[in-house]
């Protein structure tokens, strides 16, 4: 292969990849709507909780989210730490999830 033909490889194989700048944004976006979930789901479980109402479905959302994000973390970079908070939120996430539906 000459050189030409290495970069118009490379130009077609990067016309339906990010660049680092476009994944960098994408990876931020999702970062700022599990933001506002978390914060919804604050607002909601508070409100409910002031009105004396059960309001798992919104822990059970938050931690499963934090059980997932952190054993993906454990995956990438093997540090306990992380395996530890994702079995421990996937426990928190379990619990709610049978008592939203026992309704305890």
């Amino acid at each position: 292969m000459d050189k030409e033909e290495i970069l118009q490889k490379n130009k077609q194989k990067s016309k339906n990849s990010l660049d680092e700048r476009e994944q960098r944004v994408y990876n931020y976006s999702f970062g700022i709507g599990a933001v506002v979930v978390g914060i919804l789901c604050l607002v909601f479980s508070i409100y409910r909780a002031l009105n004396f109402q059960p309001f798992y479905e919104f822990v059970a959302i938050i931690t499963a989210y934090l059980s997932t994000t952190f054993i993906y973390q454990f995956r990438s970079l093997r540090r306990i730490r992380y395996l530890a908070g994702g079995i421990a939120a996937g426990a928190a996430s379990a619990a709610c999830i049978i008592m939203f539906f026992v309704g305890v």
